[in-house]
């Protein structure tokens, strides 16, 4: 799958984001599928532009999210929150 497929390695081997809190100035890190995460330094939310994936546009997107779980290179956590976004990005269509 990830021969054929670039979109799918972000799902593998995520980038890290540093954002800034807005609240406290502190660094935030954020994977790049992220778009909320916790300071570390105040313990408030902090949101992120989400970016879009792949999953939101692939018409194999659920078929991939399954090949990538049944392979182990993605846990049950993160098959999860790739079916979520796919099933948001249909209910805006």
């Amino acid at each position: 799958m990830l021969k054929y497929c670039p979109g799918a390695r972000s799902f593998v081997e995520p980038q890290i984001i540093i954002g800034i809190c807005p609240y406290c100035g502190e660094e935030v890190e954020f994977f790049e599928y992220e778009t909320e995460q916790e300071c570390l330094n105040c313990g408030r939310k902090v949101r992120r532009e989400a970016s879009e994936t792949c999953v939101v546009w692939c018409n194999y997107a659920e078929k991939c999210i399954s090949d990538l779980e049944k392979k182990g290179l993605i846990d049950d956590e993160r098959a999860r929150e790739l079916r979520r976004i796919l099933r948001e990005s249909k209910a805006k269509t």
